[in-house]
């Protein structure tokens, strides 16, 4: 059974008026404050409806209104659900020490991923130590796996005929021009990044940005979650000669895979045996 079919069968024992609070919280984070009306338009559902459940989630503290606007914005009951999921995340917790001499070794932007329907979730971003004002991504925010560096790493070691339904069914949307938007393309390079353990991201959801990224496996062998290394593209490029900042990615994701418990098969691409900073 694929995860689209028993996605399908869960959604046989979904509370309606869950479902309809839940699109209401998706909308909100985004951090886009907006009216009432905007929330209605925004899940397709009527005003009053609308109304009812914003009522709701206000009184639990999950959105909260500005008085003085009238616009709704998540509440802090969503960040103490954050900082809990943050304090009971091993993957984050492990993986935090080396993210953070890693940030502090390159003075770059460091961010840790998961795959989640074929878009990457922020799990933890640490701001690079140049000032850089370009990059959009933020803890607990989603982008296209397709487009970015982090992305493509967990689809490169994702089921293929997953991906490949997804993205046919689904397309690849152009974000600037160097978005890879034909499938077969995107395949070949898939590949290579299976064989190399290593992607790059060519500023192909934002267009300023690079970034190089590297798988972490868990015990069983399983990529959970990808690192990638971003900056401005006048600091971090030519990417493939950027024969440093590969390595870094690879040696700190292969530190934090071991810490998983993940042992490399003896000759694996994926991570490297030595192990320096």
């Amino acid at each position: 059974m694929t995860p689209q079919s028993e996605k399908g069968n869960e959604a046989r024992y979904n509370i309606r008026v869950l479902d309809r609070a839940i699109s209401i919280l998706k909308l909100l984070s985004d951090g886009k404050p907006r009216t009432h009306l905007e929330v209605s338009e925004g899940i397709d559902l009527s005003p009053s409806t609308t109304f009812r459940l914003l009522a709701t989630l206000s009184y639990h503290n999950y959105v909260k209104r500005d008085e003085k606007t009238n616009r709704y914005t998540l509440g802090l009951a969503c960040l103490e659900l954050a900082h809990a999921y943050q304090a009971s995340n091993d993957l984050r917790r492990v993986a935090l020490p080396e993210l953070e001499a890693l940030r502090d070794d390159v003075k770059e932007t460091v961010h840790l991923a998961i795959l989640d329907q074929m878009e990457i979730v922020y799990v933890e971003k640490l701001s690079g130590l140049h000032a850089i004002g370009i990059m959009s991504s933020r803890v607990g925010g989603r982008a296209p796996a397709y487009c970015t560096g982090v992305g493509k790493v967990l689809l490169a070691y994702a089921k293929p005929e997953q991906v490949k339904e997804h993205y046919q069914k689904n397309g690849l949307i152009r974000f600037t021009d160097t978005t890879i938007t034909d499938y077969k393309k995107l395949e070949a390079e898939l590949r290579s990044i299976r064989e190399n353990g290593y992607a790059f991201d060519r500023g192909e959801h934002e267009h300023e940005v690079r970034c190089v990224a590297a798988p972490i496996f868990d015990v069983s062998g399983e990529a959970v979650a990808a690192l990638s290394i971003s900056g401005p593209r006048d600091r971090l490029e030519p990417l493939e000669e950027n024969y440093e900042l590969v390595e870094k990615a690879r040696q700190t994701a292969g530190r934090i895979s071991r810490q998983l418990g993940y042992q490399p098969a003896q000759g694996s691409q994926a991570l490297v045996s030595s192990d320096h900073r």
